[in-house]
């Protein structure tokens, strides 16, 4: 991306920045914590775009009048931003939700291949003798045998399977992220051997008429932990893909880029990974309807999923801010 393009790309939101950060900041408190979370958002973006002009482009008067922006922009923010745990959560929830933005399109493919090696190996196991005879491991034959709907007997008490649960989820989770630095290659093997077990399982258990038990215990916690390892994975690949294309970066500064986001971004799913293994200890496999454990698990996640993605996007409007050289290229 040339220079003029750049400017072009991001001109309206620091027009919008601009616009807030000429507001006093104790009536950018009083227009509401929408405007404050929109002005952090900005000047997150614009704090960004410095980095990269000044990474990519030796244009002065750009980068002195993002300097500017940028300068304006802290002063608005913290002066109308509240000093107590609220304003932190703000201030976390809105750089939080500004990376997520930046790693959706890897967490989609994450989630994408999760869900069609699922599918595949799940109809491989289903569809052919040979594979249910070679590919399915003991213990999981052994787990068919005795499962009967709900939790095995042995696997001890709630609080301990939801410790030992957290602690397997968060491994992988980790795991899926930092395998990224192998240009992505590592994380969509973690993904792809996590989901072919998956799939495995329940083909196992469709075969021997226990499919619907099977979900019954899989869902009400699988769906939580599971679109929290795919936006791990998609941090992990967002880094990896960082290495395959640079952009106009060297490999490094790329990589040391995209891995300031991604942290972010996988840190934040460590409290999902905590509800989930709540569910997993004190509500799947008990005396619930098996449509109520199953709805938990649904609503749950969807509340997480709006949480991560339902905040309005900034808004394109205000006046035109930038100087006007820039303006005409």
């Amino acid at each position: 991306m040339d220079v003029d393009s750049f400017i072009r790309t991001h001109r309206a939101d620091w027009d919008r920045l601009d616009a807030l950060s000429k507001r006093a900041g104790a009536a950018l408190k009083t227009d509401g914590g929408a405007h404050i979370s929109e002005a952090i958002t900005l000047y997150l973006k614009a704090s960004t775009d410095l980095t990269e002009a000044r990474a990519r482009y030796v244009d002065p008067q750009l980068i002195g009048y993002l300097n500017e922006l940028v300068a304006r922009g802290r002063q608005a923010v913290y002066s109308a931003h509240p000093t107590t745990a609220r304003g932190f959560v703000t201030l976390f929830g809105a750089r939080y939700r500004d990376e997520i933005r930046r790693t959706l399109p890897f967490i989609a493919v994450m989630g994408g291949l999760l869900i069609v090696v699922v599918l595949a190996s799940w109809a491989w196991i289903v569809w052919s003798p040979a594979a249910r005879a070679g590919a399915i491991p003991p213990e999981a034959q052994d787990a068919v045998r005795r499962f009967a709907g709900g939790r095995a007997p042995d696997l001890g008490p709630a609080p301990a399977l939801s410790s030992e649960i957290l602690l397997n989820n968060v491994s992988v989770a980790f795991e899926a992220f930092a395998l990224g630095i192998t240009a992505g290659i590592g994380t969509v093997f973690v993904i792809v051997q996590n989901a072919l077990l998956l799939g495995i399982l329940a083909g196992a258990f469709q075969v021997a008429g226990k499919g619907g038990a099977f979900w019954a215990v899989i869902l009400p916690h699988g769906l939580l932990e599971l679109t929290a390892i795919c936006i791990a994975a998609g941090a992990g690949l967002r880094m990896g893909w960082s290495i395959v294309d640079p952009g106009d970066l060297r490999r490094s500064a790329a990589l040391a880029q995209a891995a300031r986001g991604a942290v972010i971004v996988v840190i934040g799913v460590i409290p999902a990974f905590v509800v989930a293994a709540c569910i997993e200890g004190f509500i799947t496999g008990t005396a619930l309807p098996d449509v109520l454990e199953i709805g938990t698990g649904v609503v749950v996640t969807v509340a997480y999923v709006a949480f991560l993605t339902g905040w309005r996007p900034p808004q394109r409007t205000g006046g035109h801010s930038v100087p006007a050289a820039l303006i005409d290229r």
